[in-house]
């Protein structure tokens, strides 16, 4: 896994210690009371945002999605799920159907007992007597259950069984053909026969221990193009079972990060695994025994077709962009000189907006990066009082919310070993979902970046509160979690998928979900520069990693036709050329706060720092600007939705952008005319 040294955690100071007693509460969904985690995990911090939260909330029987199947874990039985799209000009849905359920006999509970950052592990048990358990590990190429009790094996699925092929004799193998046109591949350590008991079911003639495993073989929307080789590959790795993974992130190196993902396995053979389009564009197959096999169905999923790989150990490089506190194109005499006006402007106006600041973690968060930024371009072009006026607010904003002094201020949870607002505490679903643990990378990154900011400008700041900020930035980004036992690992990334969970502690069917790319990757960049500003390079170079992931896979699975043109269908994709929420299972032209078509490009595109470099690409916004941004510009019903798509042309055409923006005199709560105007005169030129 990752380094548990105290070189990779920010602390390991006790945030009740550090907050006071009246600054810590419980969250009124409670992870005690639960009774699908074991009882051992509870005295850890347990994830909020994970692939597999399901497993933890209502009755946890919701999917979650190991890719490329999806599952439930339901009482007495695990469901499994090859999906099947759904498709409409506004959505790519993955379509439920119960195709295999597994039965455990005399089954009363089942809990969660073991996870790490690519698997979960759910026992099944009688009267404190393991009945069986489950695996369940991203990018398995099958679904497993491992029997701890000899039992006979029952399968049931939604469709008609048409026939059942044993080609190898009665030693636990065999192939299913279903009448919705798919045929799987059932495999059972013990050499039991199986035999058809009805017209939906499957058992074992005797009762078996051990594994049983489940592939999919083909179906219409995952063909193969030889049966018979793809069911020789699947045999070929039926014996070892993937149980577990760890992720390393080496990110020292200035040119770029490796990523390394080392599966754990039960059992011998060659591990057959399957990879999301973005591990297909960069895996590393250079060591022995790690190989593509075609062989194997490309399975489809709603963020494209994954591919099987054969091997136990993944690493990749991901490139790594410069990025800093200031603009990649260095300002010219006359963009200094149209500055300072805009920068004294928006700098005075912050005395009077200091009256009315928003009470709200979110939106006062956008607040003080605002200010935050407008110090620090008012220092890059050198006007002093300017910056001194900004940073002064900033910092007398900032920190009541540090101390605990302002209204709605911020809690250490004991369930959920988090910060959330007062009002969260109270309200689970105040402050957009605050105390389920919504959005918290998008909410702190703002705090984030304007700590780091105020580092930069007011260096000995940073030495009185240093201990405050880090525990917003530990909250969402505690990469030594063993060290730091206060917060859970890196709460809202997750190492499979390649980018953040935004959703909490939320059941959905659709599974985990993230809307705002850009404030995620704006959450990442702050932590980079945060840690750079408070001399730790380890966590630096581990955020710009992260943060560059982030930025790679936005491209790939948010922006269409941008790093890959096959992710989503024709008919999804020839209506626009951008995913506004993105979850488990589910591509979805929406946003959580409304339809309008600037809403959700807008969402992707905020707030204008440095690091949107690494998201808007000079030939995407090219391409796309004339059949669908500059329509959804000009047809934006504000000024400042508006302006957040003009500002994106800003990679493509400088001198047009300014001619656009100047018209706008309403900006978003997080933008100012300085900083639009700072965004265009850096933009970088050729950023392909």
């Amino acid at each position: 896994m990752i380094s548990n040294s105290s070189n990779y955690a920010w602390s390991t100071s006790d945030p009740c210690d550090l907050l006071g007693s009246n600054r810590v509460g419980s969250n009124s969904q409670t992870v005690s009371a639960n009774q699908l985690l074991d009882d051992c995990l509870k005295n850890r911090p347990v994830p909020t945002n994970t692939w597999w939260q399901n497993l933890l909330l209502a009755a946890g029987d919701q999917p979650v999605v190991t890719s490329p199947y999806i599952v439930r874990c339901l009482e007495g039985a695990v469901a499994v799920c090859a999906p099947t799209p759904l498709v409409h000009e506004r959505y790519v849905a993955s379509v439920w159907h119960d195709d295999w359920k597994l039965h455990f006999a005399d089954c009363q509970h089942r809990r969660v007992i073991a996870y790490d950052p690519l698997s979960v592990i759910v026992a099944y048990s009688n009267d404190g007597q393991a009945v069986a358990t489950v695996p369940l590990v991203r990018g398995s190429a099958f679904t497993s259950a491992i029997f701890d009790v000899s039992q006979r094996l029952r399968l049931t699925t939604t469709h008609a069984i048409l026939r059942i092929d044993m080609p190898f004799g009665n030693n636990g193998t065999a192939v299913i053909y279903l009448n919705n046109g798919s045929v799987w591949l059932i495999c059972c350590e013990s050499h039991a026969s199986l035999q058809q008991s009805g017209i939906s079911e499957i058992e074992s003639c005797e009762p078996l221990s051990g594994s049983v495993r489940l592939a999919l073989v083909s179906s219409s929307c995952s063909p193969v193009d030889n049966e018979q080789a793809a069911i020789e590959s699947l045999l070929f790795a039926r014996e070892a079972v993937p149980i577990g993974g760890q992720v390393n992130v080496d990110g020292s190196c200035e040119e770029r990060a490796l990523f390394t993902i080392s599966w754990q396995v039960k059992g011998s053979g060659s591990l057959l695994m399957y990879a999301l389009p973005h591990h297909q564009m960069s895996l590393q197959l250079s060591d022995p025994g790690c190989y593509w096999d075609d062989s194997v169905a490309a399975q489809w999923t709603s963020r494209g077709q994954m591919r099987a790989v054969v091997g136990q150990q993944w690493q990749w490089y991901e490139e790594i962009e410069p990025i800093g506190f200031s603009g990649q194109t260095p300002l010219t005499a006359e963009h200094r000189g149209n500055l300072f006006n805009f920068v004294a402007a928006d700098a005075q106006s912050l005395v009077e907006k200091a009256k009315s600041l928003p009470q709200d973690p979110y939106f006062f968060g956008k607040a003080v990066a605002r200010a935050a930024r407008i110090a620090l371009i008012a220092d890059e072009i050198n006007d002093n009082e300017s910056r001194d006026l900004a940073i002064d607010q900033a910092t007398n904003w900032l920190e009541p919310w540090l101390n605990g002094t302002n209204a709605d201020y911020f809690v250490y949870d004991l369930e959920w070993s988090g910060v959330i607002s007062k009002a969260g505490l109270s309200d689970p679903m105040a402050d957009f979902g605050q105390g389920l643990y919504n959005d918290h990378h998008f909410h702190y990154g703002y705090f984030i970046y304007a700590a780091a900011v105020i580092a930069k400008l007011r260096p000995e700041w940073k030495d009185q509160n240093q201990e405050q900020v880090d525990i917003l930035v530990r909250d969402f980004f505690n990469i030594a979690p063993s060290v730091d036992t206060y917060f859970p690992f890196i709460r809202c990334f997750d190492f499979f998928d390649g980018h953040s969970f935004a959703n909490g502690l939320f059941a959905f069917a659709d599974s985990r979900n993230q809307e705002s790319t850009s404030e995620a990757i704006n959450a990442y960049y702050a932590t980079y520069l945060y840690a750079l500003m408070t001399d730790r390079l380890d966590i630096a170079y581990y955020a710009r990693a992260v943060l560059q992931l982030e930025a790679r896979t936005s491209r790939i699975y948010w922006h269409l036709d941008d790093l890959a043109n096959d992710i989503y269908p024709e008919e999804y994709a020839k209506n626009q050329k951008i995913v506004g929420i993105l979850w488990s299972t589910k591509a979805d032209y929406a946003t959580w706060f409304g339809s309008n078509p600037e809403f959700i490009y807008g969402i992707q595109f905020l707030p204008y720092t440095p690091a949107m470099t690494l998201l808007l690409k000079r030939k995407w916004i090219a391409d796309i600007w004339p059949q669908f941004l500059e329509k959804v510009a000009n047809g934006s019903q504000t000024e400042s939705w508006q302006e957040i798509i003009h500002l994106a042309y800003a990679v493509v055409d400088k001198k047009q952008t300014f001619e656009m923006n100047s018209k706008i005199t309403n900006h978003d709560d997080g933008n100012s005319a300085s900083n639009s105007y700072y965004w265009i005169a850096t933009a970088p030129e050729n950023s392909e």
